[in-house]
């Protein structure tokens, strides 16, 4: 572990495939859970210090926008496509995790991010 003056970064993209087709609310829930499982281990009290986001992409620029500063709130942005199209399934996204931490190493913290996406890849069969 750091001192809380020390600050990590981790900034890297990935393609999930899913086990089986996710519509757009499923995909919402699913990287809901995925910041909070990246986040817990991470946080202090529930607080992140620093900031974990993710951004999902959809193909014609659709995306998820989401970020986590306390355990107990993600917030959540939409492009304006997304609302409109809700039955759609969708067999892959593309995330970029980025997480700027106090108090944790690179290897804490990509160990939290391997164990969520994991955790994601696993869900996203069972839904």
């Amino acid at each position: 572990m750091n001192k809380l003056t020390d600050a990590s970064v981790y900034s890297k993209a990935h393609h999930i495939v899913f086990g089986k087709a996710v519509t757009k609310p499923g995909i919402e829930k699913l990287v809901k859970q995925l910041i909070q499982d990246i986040g817990r281990p991470l946080s202090h009290n529930g607080i992140i210090v620093g900031h974990i986001k993710v951004l999902v992409k959809l193909p014609d620029e659709e995306f998820i926008f989401v970020s986590l500063t306390r355990l107990d709130r993600v917030d959540v942005r939409f492009s304006t496509q997304w609302a409109t199209d809700l039955v759609n399934e969708f067999n892959s996204i593309n995330l970029d995790i980025n997480v700027l931490i106090f108090g944790y190493n690179d290897a804490v913290i990509a160990e939290a991010v391997d164990a969520s996406l994991a955790a994601l890849r696993k869900e996203s069969t069972c839904n």
